[in-house]
């Protein structure tokens, strides 16, 4: 296969098709959209279903720590159903970005995914680290980057929020937040079991039980393994890379001692064993290039002499692996004191991975230079988070006041060989043998409150804040060869601050709502990783700082059959904290951000069982100030749209016919803040679309999907070359399967 490198209501009918043909071209050519919500309706029972008159259906979230329907929440918001949780259509956080506005994943191996919202994100791995966009499961925090991988399977739903969030979550983000709700025990027993096969020989098995196990205790068990081949291979040694294999599980306990207390437990495990991924030099004649160019020829020519001709080869001698282990418990009691509810979330949270792979994807010689990576890093995380809300559906003020408590250890080590050809023109023949170490102790404490008062029955202002305390203390090491540069003991540093949101919205109909709202997002700062200098590891980057202007209407009509939502934002961000490779010297830095943009979506439904969806984001993203001062933001595509629908036929024998098509198309950007021409990733669309049969009664169910039906070749990441070129990862090709599920 050859590939190219950069290729990349109640109304009447006529009404409905005169408004869906009118908002779908506004939704493609000229409406910034603010949530893209492949399929906005959860499951709703039949008898709802057939007395809404096939009208958009109502999504409840707990973006604000109460239960609203996602069309009254004054934020910028998507929000994902369950049931679009599936092998061939969203099973990593990399299919929640493509369908979200303005996020954007990128992944350097299994322990460092990297997550940008609105041009946010960080790539640090630094064992002190923070993340900008966090990951919330079932209301814990995520502290360590490579914890937020786990599988998604029996979800309740997904929420992703878009810009600083400083007041109700677990820590401070500047980016945004990304929830996961799993499905809660009920006291109806079912059980589900689910096959998918497809190409890559891949195989997943997933299920679950759930019910009543005694007066008061239900309970739920879930679990999903996932095996695939390679999408590309060493042509040396013949291992397969960027293959598959992971198991999880998850256990859930609710207790019901009384009418008013409610008591979870849940603990979880995942593991998964892979061979990492090929790296592929590429770019080597684009602009931009290390050394004018120069070695960039011998580089192809060693490429070449390897027998790699494509992008999804390499030549490698090393057996290359990517392992990792995760685990968790919680435990959650809510209890209803008529005036107002408390809640208490305990957790623990323990992350095991190490990887090794050959940055450079070719041996040496004849390539001029290699870097073995071999990383790796255990960290355990305590969180407690105590809130007290009140104020019923029918009192005109909401409100919610909370502790929160972390402590968290990280233990990091990171062997980094550097090998230098005969023919390299720089240190020919020489090793630099590089390994770091670093043991970091990190705690935050907050107290956080907000109040939502409806000032006039159609008009509500919410005020919250967050005072934050973090501590940090890490020791770091580092060693070239038998030469140790430096080992500093408990360095340390501790950083406060407050955070606030002010908000006004107005329901300008039952349907129609109108905000305007002022948010600050804060992350501390942080002792970075890998460093060869002793003064930049003993000094911290100062934390982030991050103030949000921003403005939108939620909307629906002509009966619930068409959904317009708007958001228009402008956000600053000071001493943004940047992690890059220069040379053969990774740099860590501060800079300033600014991020103008635009985001909405369209959803209009002409008539029963056929919904169409569009959505656009627009986004300016520029440095202000220092080393890239008015470069473009990495990792900020312009521009993205989403289009697609869906269609239900029932049938004859009283089974159900559904289409389902989705098609994204993303502008391009640049993986370095450098803005070299080497790191940019042209535009690229992706073509995902499935059929599904379900039975009579409900009882299976068939898919058949694609993925990446264009076969686009997408950058997943990629490194500057320190002699020429870019050493790229790619998402993965077209994959196509067959999914099959029976219900009990």
């Amino acid at each position: 296969m050859n590939y190219n490198l950069k290729q990349r209501g109640r109304t009447n009918a006529s009404l409905r098709l005169a408004v869906l043909a009118s908002g779908t071209a506004l939704a493609l050519v000229a409406v910034p959209a603010q949530a893209q919500q492949t399929k906005l309706a959860q499951e709703a029972q039949s008898d709802q279903a057939q007395n809404d008159n096939g009208a958009i259906q109502e999504i409840t979230v707990t973006a604000e720590r109460r239960a609203q329907n996602s069309q009254d929440v004054p934020l910028a918001l998507t929000t994902f159903s369950g049931d679009q949780v599936a092998p061939g259509a969203i099973s990593s956080l990399v299919d929640v970005a493509v369908k979200t506005p303005n996020l954007t994943v990128t992944q350097f191996n299994i322990g460092e995914p990297q997550l940008y919202l609105r041009g946010i994100g960080s790539t640090l791995d630094s064992a002190a680290a923070d993340p900008t966009v966090s990951v919330f499961l079932d209301e814990v925090y995520i502290g360590r980057p490579g914890s937020n991988a786990f599988d998604l399977y029996d979800l309740d739903r997904i929420e992703v929020l878009r810009g600083p969030q400083g007041t109700l979550y677990g820590r401070n983000v500047t980016g945004g937040a990304i929830s996961i709700y799993s499905k809660k025990p009920s006291d109806t027993f079912e059980g589900k079991m689910g096959l998918t096969v497809g190409n890559y020989a891949l195989s997943v098995i997933r299920g679950y039980v759930n019910g009543p196990i005694a007066d008061g205790l239900n309970g739920k068990l879930s679990f999903s393994r996932t095996d695939r081949g390679g999408y590309s291979h060493n042509v040396r040694n013949g291992q397969e890379l960027d293959n598959a294999g992971n198991f999880s599980i998850r256990g859930q306990l609710l207790a019901k001692p009384s009418s008013r207390t409610e008591i979870t437990l849940s603990a979880d495990y995942s593991r998964d064993r892979n061979n990492g991924d090929c790296r592929y030099m590429a770019n080597l004649t684009s602009p931009d290039q290390a050394f004018n160019g120069l070695y960039s020829p011998l580089i192809a020519a060693a490429q070449a002499s390897l027998g790699v001709t494509d992008p999804r080869e390499c030549s490698l001698t090393i057996n290359q692996f990517a392992r990792r282990n995760l685990a968790g418990g919680s435990v959650r009691i809510q209890h209803d004191m008529d005036w107002a509810t408390l809640t208490s979330i305990t957790s623990y949270r323990y992350n095991k991975y190490a990887w090794l792979q050959e940055l450079g994807g070719l041996d040496t010689p004849p390539g001029l230079l290699s870097v073995e990576d071999n990383e790796g890093e255990t960290s355990k995380q305590w969180t407690q988070e105590i809130r007290l809300g009140g104020g019923g559906s029918r009192s005109r003020l909401q409100w919610v006041v909370g502790l929160y408590g972390l402590s968290d250890s990280v233990d990091r080590f990171a062997n980094v060989p550097i090998r230098f050809g005969p023919t390299s023109p720089v240190t020919p023949n020489v090793v630099l043998d590089r390994a770091w170490k670093q043991n970091a102790h990190s705690k935050s404490a907050a107290i956080f409150g907000q109040a939502t008062y409806e000032v006039v029955p159609t008009v509500s202002l919410t005020l919250g804040g967050r005072y934050t305390y973090d501590r940090k203390a890490i020791d770091q090491f580092y060693r070239q060869g038998t030469k140790v540069n430096y080992d500093f003991k408990n360095l340390n540093k501790s950083w406060e601050r407050f955070t606030g949101r002010v908000t006004l919205d107005w329901k300008i109909t039952p349907d129609v709502m109108a905000y305007a709202t002022f948010s600050q997002g804060y992350k501390s700062g942080v002792f970075i990783s890998q460093s060869t200098s002793g003064p930049a590891a003993a000094t911290p980057l100062d934390p982030e700082n991050a103030t949000n202007w921003e403005a939108g209407f939620k909307s629906q009509f002509l009966d619930r059959h068409v959904q317009l939502n708007l958001t228009g934002f402008d956000l600053t961000v000071k001493n943004l904290q940047l992690f890059r490779l220069s040379g053969l010297t990774l740099v860590s830095e501060n800079s300033n951000a600014k991020v103008k943009g635009l985001e909405g979506d369209l959803q209009v439904i002409p008539f029963r069982g056929l919904r169409l969806m569009g959505s656009l984001s627009v986004m300016d993203a520029k440095y202000q100030g220092g080393t890239f001062n008015g470069k473009e933001l990495a990792r900020a595509p312009k521009w993205k749209y989403t289009i697609g629908g869906d269609y239900t036929h029932n049938l004859a024998n009283g089974g159900e016919l559904s289409f389902d098509v989705g098609y994204t198309s993303t502008a391009g950007y640049f993986m370095e803040s450098t803005n070299v021409r080497v790191s940019r990733v042209d535009p690229h669309q992706t073509l995902d679309a499935s059929i599904k049969y379900e039975s009579p009664n409900k009882t299976w169910d068939l898919t058949i999907w694609g993925k990446n039906l264009t076969n686009e070749l997408i950058e997943k990441h990629s490194i500057v070359g320190t002699l020429g070129g870019s050493t790229e990862l790619y998402m993965p090709p077209r994959t196509y399967g067959a999914s099959f599920n029976v219900k009990f």
